[in-house]
């Protein structure tokens, strides 16, 4: 039960987490930008929500609120408008236990290396380039022996299906970033500027590296699993749902939810959809769109109306989230801001309470010095809000 011992255990705890080694083995395996840190939602999770319970994440990003609710024994929903956000957190949170998914990589792991083989390659009769989707820049992001091997691969992983399929998407997906010639930030990438150097990294390695990845953070999720409830007879299952938030939000029932943990994209900061641009390309998928339907874009950030228009849609989206909660649940927010940016935080507390809500925790945390975007935000908040 939440009650005000709770929110004590909470403000006790030091959200700088300096020097912490506990974060999740999943969080290596995809990158993404201003992923928060994988203790924030275990340690919220675990003090505001009972086994069982389920909770929501309205903006569910690199999956770490759903990849811990899962650890922890409670059923998920996510939502999320970028797809490779959506791809990534579907692989990392698969209702099946660890065994099944070694099973799953081994069997992708040798496939992908027997396709690498120059005699399995001359066997093809075709040119790995003629997989190549027309809407990637593979001159621009790939020297040509990456590019090579990049069609290669794509045009194995159509051959899988079910769980190797999906495995083997994301591993392919968390590879194109670090085989690109771009090498000096991933906001080059972002801004789909011209690389300047022709690194080439080698595909089949980190093709197998993230494969296996997998596998150690499903065994150390077991593991986790094990050791709370002494069985992996139950493993609770997480839904991912593609899409807008404000219209996702309408289908889910009022009184369904125990818990939100969520991190709303911050005011003006990235454009999380161009910062995948990479596997939007591969896979298909149209940036525009969706990057003119994204919350607080840091593409939209010199619209006049910006800031009224980022403020506007979060309360429209809590307001949604008001009404799915049960009685006494709650929601955990982490709120950052730019340090170019004027301060949000004033009117997000104001909206919050003109919704209803009650803030019964807001303390600042100090955003760690290793994460990529850590220069362009000020701070970060967590908020408790209660009806």
């Amino acid at each position: 039960m939440v009650n005000a011992r709770s929110i004590s255990r909470l403000s006790n705890i030091d959200w700088d987490f300096a020097g912490a080694f506990s974060e999740s083995a999943f969080s290596a395996i995809h990158w993404h930008p201003g992923r928060f840190a994988s203790q924030i939602p275990a340690s919220l999770i675990g003090v505001l929500s009972a086994p069982g319970g389920l909770v929501l994440d309205p903006f569910v990003g690199s999956g770490t609120t759903l990849v811990e609710a899962q650890r922890l024994g409670r059923r998920s929903i996510g939502i999320d408008l970028n797809p490779i956000s959506c791809l990534a957190t579907r692989a990392k949170t698969l209702a099946l236990p660890a065994q099944r998914i070694q099973d799953a990589v081994r069997d992708i792991s040798e496939e992908a290396t027997a396709s690498m083989a120059p005699q399995r390659q001359l066997r093809r009769g075709q040119s790995p380039r003629s997989q190549i989707p027309t809407t990637v820049q593979g001159s621009k992001w790939y020297t040509p022996n990456v590019l090579v091997h990049l069609g290669i691969l794509f045009d194995l992983i159509h051959s899988f299906r079910g769980i190797k399929r999906l495995l083997a998407e994301a591993a392919f997906s968390a590879l194109l970033l670090p085989v690109c010639r771009e090498t000096r930030h991933w906001g080059y990438v972002c801004d789909n500027s011209t690389p300047k150097s022709d690194h080439e990294g080698e595909v089949l390695e980190e093709f197998l590296q993230t494969l296996a990845r997998f596998v150690t953070a499903y065994k150390d999720r077991d593991d986790d699993i094990l050791a709370r409830s002494g069985s992996l007879q139950v493993i609770e299952e997480s839904e991912v749902i593609c899409g807008s938030s404000k219209e996702i939000l309408r289908r889910i029932p009022s009184a369904s939810i125990d818990l939100v943990v969520t991190s709303p994209p911050y005011f003006g900061v990235c454009d999380y959809v161009k910062a995948q641009r990479l596997s939007m390309e591969w896979f298909g998928k149209e940036i525009e769109p969706l990057r003119a339907r994204e919350v607080g874009a840091r593409s939209k950030r010199h619209r006049g109306a910006a800031r009224e228009a980022y403020l506007t849609e979060l309360i429209e989206i809590f307001s949604e989230l008001k009404r799915t909660l049960r009685s006494k649940g709650r929601i955990a927010v982490i709120v950052g801001e730019s340090k170019t940016r004027h301060t949000v935080l004033d009117d997000v507390r104001t909206g919050f309470r003109s919704i209803g809500f009650s803030l019964e925790l807001d303390l600042n945390r100090r955003v760690s010095s290793q994460r990529r975007q850590a220069p362009s935000i000020r701070g970060e908040h967590v908020f408790v809000l209660s009806t």
